[in-house]
């Protein structure tokens, strides 16, 4: 798919202008990436935003003591570094690097801080963009602090499935998860070890049954109540 085709699709370009959408097209550069690459460094000043036209892009953070916390899974049509639009001069705190070979455009800031300036629908676009990445870091924050790590695991599964399986119902489901088992660990605050525990007890409480990243899921009610406690 051409870049600027996706441009239109994604929610914080698609209601620009074709002049505008044009000149965005003249100054962009498309880039690949292989899986592994690093995108961006916490503490770096991002000079450029960057929309993911395919592959996937992992937001993230590591202590001192190695462990790392997973912010976001970045698909095509998402945009990341949009902090330098509003505040240029400040490191970023987390990385970015691409899960799997990636392509990405790359938009000149100073560009897209001109638009901010002279098209409202794209300033407000940047707002609920950033509102709506306010409310998912609250929403972990709050998982982090008030649910134990096998509630944050039932909950990020019965997330996943509602993203990736819209129409699944009430009964029996199988899926593929697309993450290791430390992937899933990372994107919770906790450890691989502490995810196979999970699943092991969801399997002796007859929630689901797993087999690698294999899980077919017996019971949506009780992975939600699981979820709940």
């Amino acid at each position: 798919m051409h870049a600027t085709e996706l441009l239109r699709d994604v929610p914080l370009f698609k209601n620009l202008s074709d002049e505008t959408t044009n000149q965005l097209e003249a100054r962009l550069q498309v880039k690949r990436v292989e899986e592994g690459e690093s995108l961006l460094s916490a503490g770096a000043v991002p000079r450029t935003c960057w929309v993911v036209l395919s592959g996937q892009v992992k937001l993230y953070r590591v202590n001192r003591a190695g462990k790392e916390q997973v912010f976001a899974y970045l698909k095509p049509g998402e945009v990341f570094g949009l902090s330098v639009l509003t505040d240029p001069q400040t490191p970023v705190t987390m990385g970015a690097v691409a899960r799997t070979a990636t392509e990405i455009a790359e938009i000149d800031a100073g560009m897209l801080r001109d638009l901010l300036k002279r098209e409202p629908a794209f300033a407000l676009a940047v707002l609920a963009e950033q509102n709506r990445r306010l409310r998912q870091m609250t929403e972990l924050v709050d998982q982090l602090s008030l649910k134990d790590a096998h509630n944050r695991l039932a909950r990020w599964l019965d997330h996943w499935i509602s993203q990736n399986q819209p129409s699944a119902g009430e009964g029996e489901l199988m899926v593929v998860l697309p993450y290791t088992q430390s992937e899933i660990a990372a994107q919770i605050g906790t450890v691989r070890e502490v995810v196979s525990r999970g699943f092991s007890r969801m399997e002796k409480d007859g929630i689901l049954r797993a087999s690698g990243k294999r899980v077919t899921l017996m019971s949506r009610k009780r992975l939600r109540q699981m979820a709940d406690e």
